[in-house]
């Protein structure tokens, strides 16, 4: 092959873009212009421990070679060897008697003709580093000669640049594209965030299981799966279904809730599927149903739990085929929308009991959201109270500005077995038996049921705390009239109350802000400004 035609096929890899078609040239071109049989790279795999086959179009030997594991430190092939010496090795027909130690090499070069050579030529880039192994078999007269030309020699480095090239622009665009998804994924985190912290105008609280409850909301509202909400009464299951029907891109097309135990079974079909006029005594109108009229937007089915099991066949089938009959209709009607499910029993054991259709509950629960009870997040007690109390106010035009320490104490103390709904209920309360201008006191609230304090040692600690505040302002009241110094007096009187407090529970901060209605960040601001240890 003259120098020309070296030229010829260079400028034909320089016309390539990509690396894969680049390879398929650089091969194709050695298997028309050179008399060998089996022309292959061994490429270095990406964690560097074996050298995998590169070829165009895979034959006999080929194939052998792929089949093996050429691991670079294995120096019972020669592979190996031009790998760590980085030098052009020619192999004759007796020279490879010396590899025949390793099986896969043996069977490689097994039906080699006598008359020709292996030449296993190491591709190196321009920092002298090898990146590939060319292998050839060539006649005797050429194998030699060949890899000694500087016409070869050039054209297999305007191989190997040209691969690193583009290589190397590959890699820039995967960072680019790594680089953009990091960006789309963090204007997405932040995305999210804010809607998260929108949601907490409705969803209140700041418990990390409130915070997970609106991630998930915000992250379900993005999809358009079905969700179910399980939560015990009063929880707030209509609220999260709200959060999910607004966080989507549904959000502008109908809400349409119902109450599947409020409704006789009898009734509750026709609610669904609507009807037509004259298909049961007392239809004297046609009347659209709740799955025709959320069409575009979101259904939500409280209390899913209690729907006839013949009803639940039906509802299945429109979620599979979305396309619905209402009663007394001749032909049957499409209804894109979106379901939401809730209840307060356990419907997977309702389904394990044949309670509920086995089939719906898993079409059902394909977004799961628990809703966590008062109890397990009594933290948010005191921002639930001053919510309620803001909605109070704007809804019956009062002005009660807050409520006692002594109060938010008590009703951080109650078990809430009606949970969100019972202290919204007993704030509501409060609030109408308190004065505009005045806060809501103990007096304020209903009997509430106070779980027993197991701490006895701690309640006698209290108890002697509160003697002592009470001996402390009994021998202050005797000395009001030698009081010049407000201020002052009520520090004293501020910092003694917390000492005794903190006495009381052995040094425990939490403990002690807890009994004094105040956060835990808000009595060690005191400590520190009234010198308290």
């Amino acid at each position: 092959m003259q120098s020309q035609q070296w030229l010829q096929r260079a400028s034909g890899l320089l016309a390539c873009r990509q690396v894969a078609p680049l390879i398929n040239e650089f091969l194709n071109g050695l298997s028309a212009e050179l008399p060998t049989d089996m022309p292959f790279l061994l490429l270095p795999t990406v964690d560097g421990r074996e050298l995998a086959v590169v070829a165009s179009e895979p034959d006999y030997f080929q194939s052998i070679a792929s089949g093996v594991k050429w691991e670079v430190d294995d120096f019972e092939h020669p592979f190996s060897h031009a790998l760590q010496s980085q030098k052009t090795m020619v192999l004759d027909h007796e020279t490879l008697l010396y590899w025949q130690g390793h099986s896969g090499f043996m069977a490689l070069t097994l039906n080699m003709k006598k008359d020709q050579h292996l030449a296993i030529y190491p591709l190196n880039n321009d920092k002298g580093a090898v990146v590939g192994i060319l292998v050839l078999d060539l006649p005797v007269s050429m194998a030699a000669e060949l890899v000694e030309r500087p016409d070869w020699q050039n054209f297999v480095a305007v191989f190997t640049r040209h691969w690193q090239l583009l290589e190397s622009i590959r890699h820039q665009d995967r960072q680019q594209s790594l680089l953009s998804d990091s960006i789309v994924s963090i204007r997405k985190e932040k995305f999210d965030k804010e809607q998260a912290e929108a949601l907490s105008l409705e969803l209140v609280g700041n418990s990390e299981l409130m915070q997970t409850l609106r991630k998930e909301i915000v992250r379900v509202g993005q999809s358009d799966l079905a969700v179910m909400i399980q939560g015990q009464t009063g929880t707030g299951k209509e609220l999260v279904a709200r959060g999910v029907h607004d966080y989507s891109k549904r959000k502008h097309a109908p809400f349409i809730a119902i109450n599947c135990a409020a409704i006789p079974d009898n009734l509750l079909e026709s609610e669904l599927f609507g009807y037509e006029k004259g298909a049961f005594s007392g239809a004297d109108n046609a009347k659209e149903g709740l799955i025709a009229a959320a069409d575009g937007g979101s259904l939500f089915l409280d209390e899913i739990g209690d729907m006839p099991l013949l009803l639940q066949t039906k509802l299945l089938r429109v979620l599979e085929s979305r396309q619905f009959r209402a009663l007394g209709a001749a032909k049957e009607t499409q209804s894109d929308f979106r379901l939401i499910v809730a209840s307060h029993v356990d419907l997977k054991q309702k389904s394990r009991t044949g309670e509920f259709r086995q089939d719906l509950f898993y079409r059902l629960c394909q977004f799961p959201i628990a809703i966590p009870t008062l109890k397990d997040r009594v933290t948010d007690v005191p921002e639930l109270v001053e919510h309620f109390i803001h909605r109070f106010n704007a809804s019956q035009k009062r002005q009660v500005p807050g409520i006692r320490f002594s109060a938010i104490d008590r009703l951080s103390k109650h078990d809430y077995p009606g949970n969100v709904r019972e202290l919204r209920n007993i704030v509501e309360y409060a609030c109408a038996l308190t004065l505009d201008g005045q806060e809501i006191d103990l007096s304020a609230l209903p009997t509430l049921d106070i779980e027993p304090d197991t701490d006895i040692e701690s309640s006698s600690n209290l108890e002697k705390e509160d003697t002592f505040s009470n001996h402390l302002l009994a021998s202050m009241t005797h000395k009001f009239d030698q009081i010049d110094d407000l201020k002052e007096a009520v520090l004293q009187f501020e910092r003694a109350v917390i000492e005794a407090r903190l006495t009381a529970f052995a040094g425990d901060r939490g403990r002690a802000a807890n009994s004094l209605g105040l956060p835990k960040r808000t009595l060690a601001h005191k400590c520190i400004k009234l010198e308290i240890s």
